[in-house]
């Protein structure tokens, strides 16, 4: 199957290039509908996130910026690896009717609240997109925190972990204010992940 050879090899590529480290995989429900919530950092958080995620989660999907598409061969990979691609200056509603769509069919979903790059946690504004998605579709709500440990080599050793999911049952919904706190809530469950570095050798 194409799409278990294209997430083999993206795993293959981190762990060469980037000795790239997960930390809490087992915290990954296997069934369900899930909203996997992560900070990014680069355009290599997609692809290095969802071969891992693959690897409990073979109904994974992705939102990313449609910037990302612009590389034939990279939209082509994106592409089969079910990303749905989204505009951050003039979101589609059809990226979140599709967004949608996918949890309702119990599959899971890789989305980054922040909708950009950011290297440091500074505060950016979080659109209330993710928490709408999960009150649509009942979703648990998944924080992962990516990193880059700086070492001796070129490239910086990644490190993923992967927190408990957020169940979100204990939210109302009644107001708009409710939809800020879900998102909030995923944001401080995101940068309060610890993640455990080794000593570079």
């Amino acid at each position: 199957m194409l799409k278990n050879l294209i997430f083999y090899f993206t795993r293959l590529f981190f762990k060469f290039f980037f000795r790239i480290e997960v930390q809490g995989i087992g915290n990954i429900p296997q069934n369900g509908p899930l909203i996997f919530a992560s900070n990014h950092i680069s355009n290599y958080d997609p692809p290095a996130i969802m071969s891992f995620i693959y690897l409990k989660r073979k109904d994974i999907h992705v939102v990313a910026k449609k910037e990302l598409f612009t590389n034939p061969l990279m939209g082509y990979f994106l592409e089969k690896m079910g990303t749905i691609p989204i505009d951050r200056k003039n979101p589609q509603i059809s990226s979140i009717k599709k967004s949608i769509e996918i949890l309702n069919q119990k599959k899971s979903l890789l989305i980054f609240p922040e909708g950009t790059r950011k290297k440091e946690n500074r505060d950016i504004e979080v659109k209330d997109g993710i928490s709408f998605i999960a009150y649509k579709t009942n979703s648990k709500i998944l924080p992962l925190k990516i990193d880059i440990a700086k070492n001796k080599s070129k490239l910086g050793k990644i490190i993923i972990v992967f927190g408990k999911p957020i169940d979100i049952e204990r939210y109302r919904f009644s107001d708009k204010q409710s939809f800020k706190n879900l998102s909030k809530e995923v944001m401080e469950r995101i940068y309060s992940l610890k993640i455990i570095r080794e000593s570079d050798v």
